[in-house]
């Protein structure tokens, strides 16, 4: 069972996923750039942050600034590598 936190999480990924089919659909931007990037982090967690910011298809700074702001709000977590303390990892 998915405690309170895991269902609202999983809630707002399919809210995205359906907003994100949306505009693949109708070729309208519907979600900011904010909220691709928080959509690609909770579709793939655990990866590197190199590995977001390639798959975002942002530039560094835009995704930093994007970044900064999803680990200010909770909406995102960052975690040392247990086998490489040199890379963070998000979910």
């Amino acid at each position: 069972m998915l405690s309170p936190a895991e269902q609202a999480n999983t809630k707002l990924l399919d809210i995205i996923s359906n907003i994100m089919n949306i505009q693949e659909k109708t070729n309208i931007q519907l979600l900011r750039k904010e909220g691709e990037l928080l959509f690609l982090i909770k579709d793939y967690p655990g990866q590197p942050v190199k590995y977001y910011m390639n798959k975002s298809g942002m530039s560094a700074r835009w995704f930093n600034e994007i970044m900064k702001q999803l680990l200010a709000s909770n909406l995102v977590a960052q975690e040392t590598c247990e086998t490489d303390g040199r890379r963070k990892l998000l979910s």
